[in-house]
């Protein structure tokens, strides 16, 4: 933990004159009260001995000083800190995402979206006490024994050494204390959190299937649950802060009594002027206010390492794709061996060769031995059933996973020698569990194509059969659509989805179940458009359906992660293999409509 909270110490270098400014002032604050607390003590004893009014003068024009200076003091203090701990958590969370953003979607499978959210907001949040109330305090609490100790120093060295010691014991014994009882119940409080908030999240966005099941019931009870255990230990926080306070106004009431102890026999025996009795006794009072914030802002120490913690394990985590050196392949000596097209090749804006994954502990490849070529306004199909391999080769071409070198190639150069946003330039894609944004209908379909024009959005409007939807909604493109398009139905969000994908100025096509959720009508007709929009740009399109391939120059069947055939769709239908034996299952449950495919071979059902 000590190492995380080192390293979350290590981002104040960018700040690091702010975060001096605001120290210094919050010691400055600390100090003006202090002087004020002397000042009075000094002014108010000498003036019981009714003195001249000019031995009191430099006494008042102090008091007014250090009165006035520390409500100005504190207001900075406070401006200042809270302005560079606000920059500060701002480039943690810049920091954050650009750690989060390169490891989506391989490394993050396996982190709920309610926890990833909890660490981008509440983790980063938690760090705030970090800066504002431990840093900041600590130091000012350091130099302020130091300098409540030198003043003393003049008036008795077992005066200052009391002093020192009390506020000593206070800000390192009973702060260390706190810590260690804290630093248990901070790290549950920091875990149920992340807990609650998962949860939470999850029965926001799965509460019609909740509600569906009748399962409300047991999933309020186990977030009522969660919710108790995360108060009880937050009040157990709360009574080690209680515990610390106490602790610091003892040690505060017992520093003053021993000053007193040493004091009064030493003004009776003539060392110490009696003025300076009151001084010495207030002074030691004045300066445990640098104390009194230690005790709650230590007990955060366990919240703010476990938040630390969790926040690095995503920092830390390697992205599953290497990124290019700038001299050549990740790993590389800079030379562009290997890299060069192809003979006879330079058409080719895709190409796969004998291209082979495995996911990380699986028991067999995921694809294995894949041949892929396409060039401008090549339409090519992959089909298959599920778990076939089709979502993963769509994965592997957008650079989601790794892939061995020499095995893929856009452009005629291998995606390992160039970087991830140059390969995702090339192609267009159409997710099978796609993202709607919460906004309007224009916001979603500009997010592929931000300048596009009104002319193009009413082209994809058209091509994706939306026109209806868009004459429905009360401000047609404008209408806010919810949380993940909560207001449209499946096929309208897959068509939609589908729109962006052919907005985007993209030579390859990549479209990954699109027609999912349509009627048997709009799919043929958005296959028409998507066979229309692929002219001039390569089609690669990933389905199970076995409608619409006949436009298609080459259909590859995966079984297993290894293509079993490849062809165009009718010869394939009429060879009795795999693509065959798919067609007559998808006719005999009547999936398909009469006139997909019809031919006599019986083997095509």
């Amino acid at each position: 933990m000590s190492t995380d909270v080192g390293r979350l110490l290590g981002l104040v270098a960018p700040e690091r004159r702010r975060v001096a400014l605001a120290v210094l002032l919050q010691i400055l604050t600390v100090l003006a009260g202090v002087g004020l607390m002397g000042t009075s003590a000094w002014l108010i004893s000498r003036a019981a001995l009714h003195p001249s009014i000019a031995v009191l003068q430099v006494a008042i024009v102090g008091v007014r000083f250090f009165g006035i200076s520390r409500g100005v003091l504190r207001y900075l203090e406070r401006l200042v800190s809270h302005d560079v701990t606000l920059r500060l958590l701002a480039r943690l969370r810049v920091q954050v995402y650009r750690a989060l953003e390169p490891l989506a979607p391989a490394r993050l499978v396996e982190l709920r979206s309610g926890d990833l959210l909890g660490r981008v907001l509440e983790d980063v949040g938690s760090l705030e006490g970090l800066y504002v109330r431990l840093l900041g305090p600590s130091l000012s609490a350091l130099v302020v024994a130091v300098v409540v100790g030198i003043v003393l120093l003049p008036l008795g060295t077992g005066l200052a050494v009391t002093a020192v010691t009390g506020l000593g014991v206070a800000g390192l014994v009973v702060s260390g204390l706190v810590a260690h009882l804290g630093r248990t119940a901070g790290r549950r409080v920091v875990e149920s959190r992340a807990d609650l908030g998962a949860r939470l999240t999850d029965g926001v966005q799965g509460v019609a299937e909740i509600l569906a099941f009748g399962a409300e019931e047991s999933h309020a009870a186990r977030v009522a649950n969660r919710g108790r255990t995360l108060v009880a230990e937050q009040d157990r926080l709360a009574r080690t802060s209680a515990l610390g306070g106490s602790l610091v106004g003892l040690a505060a009431d017992l520093s003053v009594v021993a000053v007193l102890v040493l004091a009064i026999p030493a003004v009776r025996d003539g060392g110490l002027d009696g003025v300076n009795l009151a001084v010495a006794a207030l002074l030691t009072l004045a300066a445990f206010e640098s104390m009194a914030a230690l005790p709650a802002a230590w007990r955060e120490l366990g919240t703010t390492g476990t938040a630390a913690r969790r926040l690095f394990e995503v920092l830390d985590t390697p992205p599953a794709v290497k990124e290019p050196t700038p001299r050549g392949r990740p790993g590389g000596d800079g030379s562009d061996r290997g890299e060069e097209r192809p003979a006879g090749r330079e058409d080719l804006l895709l190409e796969a060769r004998d291209l082979s994954f495995s996911y990380p502990g699986a028991g067999r490849p995921a694809l294995e031995g894949i041949d892929i070529r396409l060039r401008p306004g090549q339409r090519l199909a992959v089909v298959g059933a599920s778990g076939s391999g089709k979502s993963t080769l769509a994965h592997l071409l957008l650079r989601f996973w790794d892939v061995p070198a020499g095995s893929l190639w856009i452009r005629g150069r291998d995606v390992r020698s160039l970087s991830t946003d140059a390969v995702r330039g090339e192609i267009a894609f159409a997710a099978q569990r796609t993202h709607l944004f919460t906004g309007t209908l224009r916001d979603n379909l500009l997010l592929a194509k931000p300048g596009a024009s009104e002319e193009e959005i009413e082209q994809v409007v058209a091509a994706t059969r939306l026109e209806g939807l868009v004459s429905r909604l009360p401000q047609g493109l404008d209408t806010w659509i919810g949380e993940q398009g909560l207001r449209l139905s499946g096929g309208e969000r897959r068509r939609l989805a589908l729109g962006r994908a052919l907005l985007r100025p993209a030579s390859i096509l990549l479209l990954d179940e699109p027609t999912a959720h349509l009627d048997a009508v709009t799919e043929r007709q958005v296959l028409d458009e998507i066979v229309r929009a692929g002219e001039g740009r390569a089609t690669l399109l990933i389905t199970h359906r076995l409608v619409g391939l006949e436009p298609f120059d080459e259909v590859l069947v995966l079984e297993r992660g290894r293509v079993r055939e490849r062809g165009r769709a009718r010869d394939l239908a009429s060879r009795g293999g795999p693509f065959a034996r798919m067609l007559a299952l998808q006719r005999a449950r009547g999936a398909l409509g009469d006139e997909a495919f019809r031919i006599d071979s019986p083997d095509a059902g």
